[in-house]
């Protein structure tokens, strides 16, 4: 490749030579063409028009030849320059590209360092929270409990071991008391301060925004959370077994697959609520509210629903062995498929309630049953005594 004044030199040349060539076709030509106009040959003089033409249209090549070349010679310094230019341009294409790769190495890092610095300050925020949880002011533990919360909502990976930490601090501080067990008077004062911020950790669970750590259950083992407002919570798959839950409101919470086994739910308010599949087995739910509440395939085996309000409630295929069902409302209650033996039913309110499918209604336990406007198709009441007096076949 030329150097820029090789090519300015070059270019000089060309343009100098092209300019001599014009001149001597043009000096040959005004030459010739004088030579024609004063001759006094008479062959010249009869053509000489003639001859004039074809000096001019040979003057003409010499001009549209060097024209020619010019162009050419022009045509490929443009070429020439266009290829450098596309040269220049995919050097600063990879110089860009080069930076652009730059960059984003500095942008990974400055994120990793930007993610440490996160990590390193939810540690710091986490055991700064865990200490205020062991204040002995409720001021304290509650800012460590949103504390908490913040860095749940935050961070997914890291709410679930705070939702450890939640419930570990309410079995602590709210555990059962045994009935042969007394509790100090200090105790009792702690509790009762505590209640706020006991209230505050199951406002925390219940609304966790992420889903939970695949088997793993939340662990309210023998809590006495009973008077608390829960309504609306997550409680999936939480095991609440033998927990005090006693007018406890529970109102439309997700109780799906909940361990309730032994839990005390007197006057509980379980209105709406998702039990599906729940384990209630020897729960007691003595006149607790579980007016449209839905317990699908629960297990509600030796339970105490006493005088509990199922008016509406989806009982199909739960299981309500040796259940006591006295003087419970069962108004509308859907029963279809729901195994019944050996339930008392003495005294139950079944107006219009379905119980289709249902099995083992024996005749020792649903007497005195009020079955006015009962849907009993497929169910066994062999013996069974009717509201009009007679017997069933």
């Amino acid at each position: 490749m030329f150097t820029d004044d090789e090519n300015d030199c070059i270019k000089n040349w060309v343009i100098t030579g092209s300019i001599f060539l014009f001149l001597i076709a043009v000096a040959v030509t005004v030459y010739f063409i004088s030579m024609i106009l004063i001759t006094d040959k008479k062959d010249l003089l009869e053509n000489k028009y003639e001859y004039i033409i074809e000096s001019l249209k040979v003057l003409g090549l010499f001009i549209s030849g060097g024209a020619v070349i010019v162009n050419v010679y022009f045509a490929g310094r443009r070429a020439e320059a266009m290829e450098e230019t596309a040269k220049a341009t995919n050097r600063n294409a990879d110089a860009a590209n080069k930076n652009a790769e730059a960059a984003n190495q500095n942008a990974k890092a400055a994120n990793q360092n930007a993610e440490t610095a996160n990590q390193k300050q939810i540690t710091e925020r986490f055991s700064k929270a865990i200490e205020q949880l062991g204040s002995d002011k409720p001021e304290v533990i509650l800012g460590g409990i949103y504390t908490l919360e913040r860095i749940a909502r935050d961070s997914e990976p890291d709410q679930w071991t705070i939702m450890e930490v939640l419930t570990a601090f309410v079995r602590q501080n709210a555990p059962i008391i045994k009935e042969n067990e007394s509790q100090s008077p200090e105790d009792q004062k702690k509790f009762l301060e505590l209640r706020i911020s006991i209230r505050a950790c199951l406002t925390v669970i219940g609304e966790r925004k992420h889903p939970d750590l695949e088997n793993k259950y939340l662990d309210l083992t023998k809590v006495n959370i009973s008077g608390f407002n829960l309504k609306k919570a997550n409680l999936y798959g939480a095991n609440l077994y033998g927990a005090n839950l006693t007018e406890a409101v529970l109102a439309g919470a997700n109780l799906t697959e909940a361990v309730l086994a032994g839990a005390k739910l007197t006057e509980a308010v379980l209105a709406g609520a998702n039990l599906t599949e729940a384990f209630l087995t020897r729960a007691n739910l003595t006149r607790a509210n579980l007016r449209g509440a839905y317990l699908f395939g629960a297990n509600l085996t030796e339970a105490d629903l006493t005088g509990a309000n199922l008016t509406g409630a989806n009982l199909t295929e739960a299981d309500l062995t040796e259940a006591n069902l006295t003087e419970a409302n069962l108004y509308k209650a859907d029963l279809t498929g729901a195994n019944l033996t050996e339930a008392d039913l003495t005294g139950a309110y079944l107006t219009g309630a379905y119980l289709t499918g249902a099995y083992r209604l024996e005749p020792d336990w649903i007497t005195k049953v009020l079955l006015t406007e009962a849907d009993l198709k497929g169910a066994i009441l062999t013996g069974a005594t009717m509201p009009d007096g007679s017997i069933h076949n």
